[in-house]
Parts: C-alpha cells; structure tokens; sequence
C-alpha cells in the first residue's frame, strides 16, 4: 500500500502533465472514455444507438472524473442504470400510447385514462414501475458509494494517538 507522501507526489506529478502531444497520443487518450465496449455490447438492444450510450458514458465520466478502477466500475454501474431506465421509460409510453389507440373516446385525455385503467388491471405497468424503482435506486446506491469512496479515500489515516502511547492510558 502506498504512503500518504507517495500519493501526494504522485498527485502533484499528474497536475503537472500537459497530456499527449503527438498525434497518436492524442488518439489513444481520445477513446479513455470507452475503455472497452463491453458495457455496451451487454446493455444497449440491437435497434438502440450505441453512440447515445457511448454519450451517456462520456457525460458520467465528464462529471465524475472516476479516480480508479473502483469509481469507474461505479460509473459503469450507474450508467447502466440510467440507460435501462431510459429504455423503462419509453417502455412505458409505447404501452400507453398503445392502449390508448385502443380507446374508442374522441378525448385524448380519456382515451390516456382509460389507457392507464386498463393498463393497471394488468401486471405490466406495476412490473415495469418496480423496475423502474429498482434501477433509479441502484443508480443512486452507486452514486452514493463513489460519493463515500471519495470521502473515506481523502481522509489520511491518522494513527490514534491513543494507541501510539499505551503508558498514556494508565
């Protein structure tokens, strides 16, 4: 394990980088933000753009800046999550799209209300909000643990001066 000196150093060199500088430096470090495309190839459907995954990768990673391999498998974590809720969503509104063509009302607002009646009676709808809870829960978990990752990591470990005196607690 690395002391708290080496990982300030290490800190303070990394400031200093001014990146790459040839061209194909420039290119490698280009696609840092798809480290591999394996995410993608288990999440995003075949009729569903890769590129706006790829988007959605790139706006995390933007934001949250993972430091390691532990933060960016939370990123990842949360950006699938936020791409499944995406797809639950539109879910959502093609069965009420569809259910409400169905309606023989001339009131659109009806024919949305008699779609979510009909819909309720169903399990779809309630399976897909239990879903949708799911996934917005683990993307705020995951959140919530990068945020305390990040809080525990940037807390030196001071020893207790309890415990470096042993003659002081007689």
């Amino acid at each position: 394990m690395s002391s708290l000196a080496r990982i300030l150093a290490s800190r303070a060199n990394g400031a200093r980088s001014a990146g790459p500088i040839t061209v194909q430096g420039k290119q490698r470090s280009s696609k840092n933000a798809i480290s591999h495309g394996l995410l993608a190839h288990q999440i995003v459907m075949t009729d569903e753009a890769p590129e706006g995954f790829h988007a959605v990768m790139k706006d995390h990673l933007d934001r949250l800046q993972p430091a390691d391999g532990m933060e960016f498998a939370l990123v990842e974590e949360m950006v699938a999550a936020h791409w499944r809720l995406r797809r639950a969503l539109a879910i959502e509104t093609r069965l009420l799209e569809n259910e409400a063509a169905a309606q023989d009302s001339p009131d659109s607002l009806d024919r949305v209300t008699k779609a979510f009646d009909e819909l309720a009676a169903k399990p779809a709808l309630g399976l897909l909000h239990r879903y949708q809870t799911r996934l917005h829960l683990n993307y705020q978990r995951a959140l919530y643990n990068m945020l305390l990752l990040r809080a525990v990591v940037t807390v030196p470990n001071e020893p207790s001066p309890i415990s470096e005196h042993p003659e002081a607690q007689l």
